[in-house]
């Protein structure tokens, strides 16, 4: 089997476990021994991306300098929020359409974030219809028309008053970057089109990772039922750091009659046992609320990071522990 991994994790703890270079912005081989097939991974660079798709579907060379300038543009390809959705997103649909991978993962960011990163595709269709753009679009040539020669003179008039409002170049630039970017912007509305069914297909499935608390396990639910609204598949939901390594809940405390250090000892193991015991009932109640063909693993706390192959091989060997515990 051929698997690609690609992150859009800034911190690249990922590309760091995986044993590869944080740093670079190539996809590269993960080095596994006495495995059948491969594993590939890769950091998504959003600004390459962007760069890239300009390159290659605005068609003149002119239009490709007069984007790459417009300082919009330069903060939508870097800092602007919704740019690594689209850039992670249109690298997804780019894997899937080159066929060379039987598998690929996107690693996406944290469940607060990752509603805006699934609805980024929808945005930019409604953001580059039509309707929209062209209310930031001013003809390049002066118009020859009586009509259209006022039309053109009250658009002029309307955004230099914007201007002089916000006391910067910020319309001009707004302007501009619709005018060059109009060329493409139906490219850009079919691949956010294509992206989402790729995401809705039947074999396109989702896990979700959350932590044992009632806040982030509250986020997951509510995560749920937003893929339920948007056809996504959920598959899976991973609690990591669920209970100490130590602890197994469905085994009982040994009964005896401990004295002196070691009755201290015992009676605070007790405790803890008690306690995590209890604070099962907050899993019980958050499976509850999830569909029985949604598999459901609790991780343990390992007491460290997982970095390198080594621990995801363990962590590996603790999800098939607990879905075996999970069946029964």
């Amino acid at each position: 089997m051929r698997v690609l991994v690609l992150t859009v994790d800034p911190a690249q703890r990922l590309m760091t476990s995986l044993g590869l270079n944080p740093g670079s912005d190539e996809i590269s081989k993960v080095p596994l021994k006495d495995v059948t097939g491969s594993v590939d991974a890769g950091m998504v660079q959003s600004k390459k991306i962007f760069d890239d798709f300009i390159l290659k579907h605005a068609g003149h060379a002119d239009i490709v300098q007069r984007i790459f300038k417009n300082r919009l543009y330069q903060q939508l390809s870097t800092t602007l929020s919704g740019s690594q959705e689209f850039t992670a997103l249109e690298k997804l649909l780019q894997e899937v359409e080159s066929k060379k991978y039987d598998l690929i993962i996107l690693d996406t960011p944290p469940t607060k974030h990752a509603l805006d990163f699934f609805l980024a595709p929808r945005r930019i269709i409604n953001l580059f219809q039509d309707s929209i753009t062209k209310w930031f679009s001013i003809p390049d040539l002066q118009p020859t028309g009586f009509i259209s020669s006022i039309v053109y003179r009250g658009t002029k008039t309307v955004f230099k008053s914007l201007e002089l409002l916000t006391g910067a170049k910020f319309i001009e630039e707004l302007v501009d970057f619709f005018g060059a970017i109009k060329s493409i912007q139906k490219i850009l509305r079919d691949r956010s089109e294509q992206v989402e069914k790729v995401l809705a297909e039947q074999n396109t499935k989702f896990i979700l990772i959350t932590s044992f608390d009632s806040a982030k396990l509250e986020e997951a639910t509510l995560m749920q039922k937003e893929f339920a609204k948007m056809k996504y598949q959920l598959d899976s939901v991973i609690i990591n750091r669920a209970y100490p390594l130590w602890f197994e809940h469905k085994n009982e405390i040994e009964t005896s009659n401990p004295t002196g250090d070691y009755k201290l000892v015992f009676d605070l193991y007790a405790q803890f046992r008690k306690y995590y015991a209890d604070r099962y009932q907050l899993y019980d109640q958050f499976a509850a609320g999830f569909e029985s063909a949604v598999k459901l693993f609790r991780i343990p706390d390992f007491g460290q990071d997982v970095c390198g192959i080594e621990d995801l091989v363990k962590l590996s060997d603790q999800l098939a522990v607990t879905q075996s515990e999970v069946k029964q």
